[in-house]
């Protein structure tokens, strides 16, 4: 299941406990993914990372790192990191969010970590 973390899922929703184990399930459907725990957040990985979930109270705000800019209502914020890098912000709140078009660019990331 989701890492047993306390300190990082102490004081979360159960919904939010299911949503990251829903997304670490979805993910891992693309191939191996490591989870690094940091202080407050989780890095996904490939064999770089591709990805960070911070845990809220009742949401998770996911970073997704990219090859590409993604321009879509979902994208809460974006930062071009590097010359072909751009971190996007995508908040998840209910099991709607983790739609096949966040997977699709989930996909993208996880690939282009290899």
């Amino acid at each position: 299941k989701y890492l047993s973390t306390p300190d990082l899922f102490q004081g979360k929703s159960q919904t939010v406990r299911d949503l990251y184990q829903v997304l670490l399930d979805k993910l891992n459907q693309f191939g191996p993914v490591q989870e690094t725990m940091q202080t407050i957040y989780v890095s996904l990985e490939n064999r770089k990372r591709f990805a960070t979930a911070l845990i809220r109270k009742r949401s998770i705000k996911l970073v997704l790192r990219t090859p590409f800019k993604i321009t879509s209502p979902k994208i809460h914020s974006r930062a071009q990191v590097a010359a072909n890098r751009y971190d996007h912000t995508v908040l998840i709140s209910s099991n709607k969010d983790i739609d096949p078009e966040l997977m699709e660019w989930l996909r993208e990331a996880y690939l282009d970590s290899q």
